[in-house]
Formats: C-alpha cells, structure tokens, sequence
C-alpha cells in the first residue's frame, strides 16, 4: 500500500488558494468541477465507480438548468442532443384515452425565456456531455477512487482516498460531497438525512428497447391500482426508458421475460416486445434532506444533501443548480472574499430543496395514478420563479407585493433579452452574463457612470453594460446596447434610470434608481473577491466587452 502527502506537491496549495475536492462525477459534481476549473481553481473530481454510469436515471432538464448549461458553454450540444416537444399519449390497451403536453401552456421562446420547455436526454449522455466541457478544461474525472475517511482542520481538509493502486493522503482547501443519496460524504460530516422511506411503493425503472410502439409519444397506461406503464422515446439512442409500479418485494434486476409480462399486463397488450434491457433499477419512495449544507470547509450539494420522488426530473435539476449556486461562492473566498458568503449557500438552497420535495412527492403521488401533469404545479418544475428573497446578498429592499409589483426585484431570476451594438448586431443578455464575472446593467445615462467606476475598481471580476432605448452618439463604443425592441425594458421594469447587480449565477443581487457609488461598492463588498487579490484570467470567449 502507498501512501502519498499532497499537501505541498504538485496537486497541492497553488497559490493563496488550495485544490478542491469534489466526490461523486455524477451531473452534479461535473458542474461543481467545471465551475471550479473555469475559474482557475485547482481541483480533483473522484468518484468511486469504475466506470461512468449506465442508464438514463433522470431524463428532464428544466428551462432553468439549460440556462446554466448556457452559462457553462454546453446548452448547444445538450439542445442538439435532446428533444423538448414530446406529448403524453394515455391508453386503454389499445385505445388512445388522450393526449397532452407534458407540461401544459408553456410559451414559445420569448427575448426574456429563451429555454422555456422542458427536454428530454438520459442523465448518461448529460454526464457524456458534461464530461467533454470538463476535459475541455483540462480536468478528468479520476474513477475508481473511493473517499475513505475526512478530518478537518482550520485551514484545510485531510482525507484519505482509496483506489486499485493503493491509498493516498491528500490535503485540500475544502470538500464539495456531490455523492448521491447514500453519500460518504454526509457520513463522515455526522450530518442526518432527516425523512422517511416508503417501502410499499416502489417503481421499476429501465432502459429498454421495444418493438411495436411508435417514437411520437410518451406513451402511458395508468392503473387503478397506482401502478402506471410509461415508455418515454430517448432521443438519439433506440431505447424507451421504462417506468412501471412494481410490488413492495421487488429488488434486484429482473430477467427479460419478468419485463415483458409487466408490460403485457399493465398495457393489456401482446404485440410490444422488450428486445434487450440496456439498464434497470427499482426505485423506492424515499424523501429525506439535511438540516445544514455546510460543516466547515465541507459542503453538500445535489442527492447528498436531499432526496427526492423521481416525477418531474427536480433531483437532479435542483442538484445541478445547488453546485452552480455554491461553486462561484467557494471561488471568490478563496481569492479573498468574506468567508460569511459561503454561509449564503446553504441560506438560499435549502429552502428550496425543501420545497422541492414537497412538490415531487405531490407529482409522484399523481404518476403512480396516471394523472397526466397539468397546472400550476407542473409550472413550478421549470424552476424559473425559483428565487432568494431572503438573502443576505440582496443589497435592495423586495417588495413582497409581487402582484403590485411585478418588476424585477433583488434575488430574482435575471432575465434575457434581445440587445443591439451600434453596427447592429444583435447580443443576448445571456451572452453578457456568460462566464465567471458579475455584470452591472445600466438603463441611463446616471446608472452607467456610475457602472463604469465600479467596474474599474473590480477589473477582474465586474463586467457592465448600458442599455438605452436609442442610440447615443457619444456612447463609448463596446458597452452600449440599443434596446431597440424594449425587451429589456419591459421584461426588468424599467421606469426610468436604474442600475442592477446581476450576480455570476445570474440572479439579481441589487436594483436601484439612486445609484451611489459608495452604498454598492459597500454591497459588492459582501461576495466579490478584493481588488487587490490574485486575478482571474478568463476563457477567451467569456467577456463581452472583446469584440465579437
């Protein structure tokens, strides 16, 4: 047996900030590794597995996490590979009972919603894609290597890790547990996994592949008993992922010929024949979360932290934005931000993780009836409304009227819009947020001067822009967008001059009409890294003030 000390080696301190580890590759650890790595951060991803994961587990991707794939630099090759317009067709046997949307009303892309439809992709390719943009970055996932044991000290974590060459001490400046619901992680923090398992419901879920059934529907047989038949198409791969209420003694894999007769009876037809089972699990209701994200310089995120009913894909979509909300956090303290920001994290998330699971054990409960999704709750599952009113990072006053007031408030989602450069072009919101840094938005002439001070006083981590309804002839060339449609305006409230503080992960953390330069270099304070610290040097492509 080996043993290596990487405390000062290459894998070590570089620098006034230290390697993070993260544990566990699944979507949500490849966004923690890709946030970090982009960022300069020295990091090392393990998992234990031999191999990356099989089967398509989680399919659904919501609006709001394609917008942070968008931000990652992956939603193109997530939008080619998956499909969003797919309808739940119910039957009877053969008969078709009817068919619907599988979340009702939602828009057309709007300047403000880019990605307002749920798709489809097995969580396998999201990790095949995510795994490219980490390699993209120079990072590989190190599988096989088991997390042993963790001690803390105050400025770093000790662990041990294991694996088929032997063992290795390891020191790094913190540990980001993204290791699934049965995490090593959460063990060695000593943190409960407070809930309840029901192990009277359980459902049968496989990668399959069948003949006799069209790839048109999501197609769905509901049971008085509770126990629904779904074959869902996977786009880009022949398979059906199967979904099928099973009895409270069913564990282990089934045979092929168990598979089929499930089918038979539950669509009370002969004529659909499961040819291969590429993958299967049997899923078990088991909801349970955390009381805290954060023991020290170890954190949470995604199955580690909360467990969830599969229905609506909230598991690993809320897990994706866990790591997306914590990683810029971990980020700037380590380049000398206030260590309190990383309090922020568990403040804003878990709140929302225990909403969460009130709503997919809702949904669930509906699935195993056959109730096809519908209404206001369905909405909920596209996580665009999922915001932070209470954060300690708002640096503006909310008002809790919304209906009063419906503008865009501090620890709101930021939207999109359709901006224009003077030649012209036109340039997505989305495309100034892209990238590590946070954004000023300027609507007026007052806001951009003072946008453009606070700018220069945060070179590294501060990009602005100013947007205005119509062009001005001695606006500086490069930072100035004609709204020319009144998109933005419109979609943000705009009622005069206003000044907003768009953060990394792209919610708003301040909005005012008496900008001072003063007051919000105080609030910029709170989460951006000092002036004077070590500086970020960005992918290329992830400014906006280069020219395009």
């Amino acid at each position: 047996m080996s043993e290596v000390d990487n405390g000062d080696a290459a894998r070590g301190l570089t620098g006034p900030w230290g390697p993070v580890l993260v544990v566990g590759a699944g979507p949500v650890g490849l966004v923690a590794g890709i946030e970090l790595a982009r960022r300069g951060v020295d990091v090392r991803l393990v998992d234990r597995e031999a191999t990356p994961r099989a089967g398509s587990r989680g399919k659904g991707l919501q609006p709001r996490s394609v917008e942070v794939f968008d931000d990652l630099g992956v939603a193109g090759r997530v939008l080619a590979a998956s499909r969003s317009r797919l309808a739940i067709r119910k039957y009877q046997g053969r008969a078709v009972l009817g068919t619907s949307d599988v979340v009702p009303g939602v828009p057309e892309p709007t300047p403000s919603t880019p990605y307002p439809r749920t798709v489809l992709l097995p969580q396998w390719r999201v990790e095949e894609i995510l795994r490219e943009r980490l390699a993209d970055l120079g990072v590989t996932v190190e599988y096989g290597t088991e997390l042993a044991d963790l001690t803390q000290h105050s400025d770093r974590v000790q662990v041990l890790l294991k694996s088929a060459s032997g063992s290795e001490h390891g020191w790094f400046s913190h540990v980001v547990g993204c290791d699934g619901a049965s995490s090593t992680v959460r063990t060695l923090l000593g943190i409960g996994f407070l809930g309840r398992t029901d192990e009277t419901v359980r459902m049968l879920t496989a990668d399959v592949e069948v003949s006799g059934l069209d790839r048109d529907f999501w197609h769905w047989w509901p049971s008085a008993d509770g126990r629904l038949l779904a074959l869902c198409p996977m786009a880009a791969t022949d398979t059906f992922q199967l979904q099928v209420g099973v009895g409270p003694d069913t564990a282990g894999e089934l045979q092929v010929e168990q598979i089929q007769a499930l089918v038979e009876e539950r669509s009370g037809r002969s004529d659909l024949r499961i040819r291969r089972v590429a993958w299967q699990s049997v899923w078990r209701f088991n909801v349970r979360m955390v009381n805290r994200y954060r023991a020290g310089r170890a954190f949470l995120a995604g199955d580690a932290a909360h467990v969830h009913a599969p229905a609506g894909g909230l598991g690993m979509n809320t897990g994706i934005q866990d790591a997306y909300n914590l990683v810029w956090k971990l980020a700037h303290v380590l380049r000398g931000a206030p260590e309190a920001l990383l309090d922020t994290y568990e403040q804003e998330r878990l709140p929302v993780a225990a909403d969460v699971l009130n709503l997919s054990s809702e949904l669930i409960a509906q699935r195993v009836r056959g109730v096809v999704p519908g209404g206001a709750h369905d909405r909920d599952t596209l996580q665009l409304k999922v915001c932070y009113p209470g954060s300690e990072l708002n640096g503006s006053p909310r008002n809790q009227q919304a209906s009063e007031h419906p503008h865009v408030q501090a620890g709101d989602r930021a939207p999109d819009s359709v901006v224009y450069r003077a030649d012209g072009t036109a340039v997505r919101l989305f495309d100034l947020f892209r990238g590590p840094h946070s954004t000023v938005l300027a609507f007026g002439s007052r806001s951009a001067k003072c946008a453009d001070a606070l700018a220069r006083r945060f070179p590294d981590h501060l990009a602005f822009a100013t947007l205005l309804p119509r062009a001005a002839p001695d606006a500086a060339p490069g930072t100035v967008f004609i709204d020319r449609e009144g998109s933005a305006h419109q979609d943000y409230g705009i009622d005069g001059d206003t000044l907003f503080v768009i953060r990394p992960d792209g919610y708003v953390a301040l909005r005012t009409t008496a900008p001072n330069e003063t007051d919000i270099l105080d609030h910029l304070r709170r989460f951006l890294p000092d002036g004077g610290s070590t500086s970020y040097v960005p992918e290329p492509k992830e400014r906006f003030l280069q020219a395009k």
